[in-house]
């Protein structure tokens, strides 16, 4: 017999392994069967001890194996009528040495009812994933949140139904890489087990309640909830929340530092801002800022969320920002050159009018300019800077009648006078590298169905535009 065979043939018998000693008797023998028990000395008067005193270590063992060994065992318990005769007449007490005990009979029965009950148990018994969850908190105390390894467990659920609904280990793996049951669904080989396997997970439902804004000591539970007659074991089991850190306190000035900035020109200014994290509540004058102005801002709700998950606790909630780093609106070049234009365009608006042939009254206007105002803006749409520059204007006009005039029921030399106040000058002129672009100008004016009533009119106009004082170098 081949060493391997005869191994377990010692071990299915006496209930253990070979020791050294008795594998090299063994060997010397020949690896004789018929000599196991003498090998392992289990004689008439120490078989009892034997087997009380040997380890109780249950050992699977297959069909194949069993029948093989019980084989054996009945050729060895179980003598030919011609042997069984000639024992009879010539009985002898080696051959009386040679019959099995009855307690190691009994006990690779015991052996071999618990191995099938084990593969019974086993079959039978519904999926169990519980040991594959793994919930983890991750946070600050107080805004932390929870979560769980789901597609590991979504997987492992896949697989071990899927075999209990037939299918391979291998064939499993392959489903779940595959991820779809329909080329299953669709062959006649694997239809009733993917039919089985659908309508198992098509009813099944994992919660995991965890909320938010988690605190350490708090409570999150998951479960597993499947239909009736589902190979998997429900789960209802509760964790609670540890090891979430603790936030920090951070200063308001931290968190603004280069997140609210100021551009343009002084007198002329805008200020920037992330309006999702930040809310200007003092006066938005964002157009006309001058350097040293004072803005309020206060942090919005969720930016104050946001942060906790980050760990950090903001000590105030508003905070003044100063305004600064305004060019100075005269270190731009050429303003002057554009300045200087404007009167023209005054002129050439009221010019002076004699009656002429057929008039009755000559038209002349005084034009006495007052102050001057610039406005510097930001076109975010291009990524420019422009620039918007008028003069205001008292302009007296004057009629005088040369000529009696029936139609208006005016004698020669009638003179009537008017005040007109307004403006004129050039809007969204584009600045590049600190120096205004002289072409392509755009004329702006006090629109004629303004009327304003007086020169304040036409200011407070200007300054509600976002137009701030100009001084000329000139």
């Amino acid at each position: 017999m081949k060493k391997e065979k005869y191994a377990k043939l010692f071990k299915a018998i006496v209930g253990r392994e070979l020791t050294p000693q008795e594998f090299l008797q063994a060997k010397k023998n020949g690896f004789d069967p018929k000599q196991i028990k003498k090998i392992a000395g289990l004689t008439a008067e120490n078989a009892d001890t034997v087997f009380k005193t040997a380890p109780e270590k249950q050992v699977p063992v297959s069909d194949k194996t069993v029948e093989k060994t019980s084989e054996k065992i009945e050729n060895m318990t179980h003598l030919s009528p011609e042997r069984r005769e000639g024992q009879e007449s010539q009985p002898s007490k080696s051959e009386t040495k040679k019959k099995i005990p009855t307690q190691l009979l009994i006990a690779i029965v015991a052996i071999l009812v618990v191995a099938v009950g084990i593969f019974g148990f086993v079959k039978t018994r519904p999926v169990d994933v519980t040991k594959d969850i793994k919930v983890t908190f991750s946070g600050y105390d107080g805004y932390g949140h929870a979560s769980y390894n789901s597609e590991k467990v979504y997987q492992v659920i896949a697989e071990k139904m899927a075999v209990k609904a037939g299918f391979s280990k291998a064939e499993s793996h392959q489903l779940i890489s595959m991820n779809s049951l329909s080329n299953y669904l669709t062959n006649v080989k694997y239809r009733s087990k993917a039919t089985k396997l659908m309508k198992w997970t098509e009813g099944l439902k994992i919660t995991f309640d965890a909320g938010s804004n988690l605190k350490n000591g708090d409570k999150v539970i998951f479960k597993i909830k499947p239909e009736k007659g589902t190979p998997l074991k429900a789960v209802d089991k509760t964790y609670t929340v540890k090891g979430l850190k603790k936030t920090k306190k951070v200063s308001a000035s931290s968190l603004t530092k280069g997140k609210i900035t100021f551009s343009g020109y002084n007198g002329n200014g805008s200020v920037k801002y992330d309006d999702n994290k930040f809310e200007i509540i003092s006066d938005d004058v964002s157009g006309t800022l001058s350097n040293g102005d004072e803005l309020e801002f206060e942090f919005t709700q969720d930016y104050i969320d946001t942060l906790l998950t980050e760990g950090k606790a903001v000590t105030d909630k508003t905070i003044e920002v100063k305004v600064f780093g305004l060019k100075d609106v005269n270190d731009i070049s050429k303003v002057d050159t554009l300045y200087s234009k404007i009167p023209d365009l005054v002129k050439e608006d009221y010019k002076d009018k004699p009656a002429g042939e057929y008039g009755t009254y000559d038209l002349t206007y005084k034009i006495e300019p007052q102050k001057s105002f610039i406005k510097v803006s930001e076109d975010s749409y291009n990524d420019e800077t422009r620039l918007s520059l008028v003069i205001t204007y008292k302009i007296i006009k004057t009629q005088t009648w040369v000529k009696d005039d029936t139609w208006d029921n005016k004698k020669k030399g009638d003179v009537e006078t008017k005040e007109i106040y307004t403006y004129f000058g050039y809007q969204n002129v584009k600045i590049y590298k600190d120096a205004v672009v002289l072409s392509d100008l755009s004329k702006t004016y006090g629109s004629t169905w303004s009327n304003y009533l007086d020169m304040d009119a036409v200011y407070a106009d200007l300054e509600q535009s976002g137009y701030g004082d100009y001084q000329s170098k000139d």
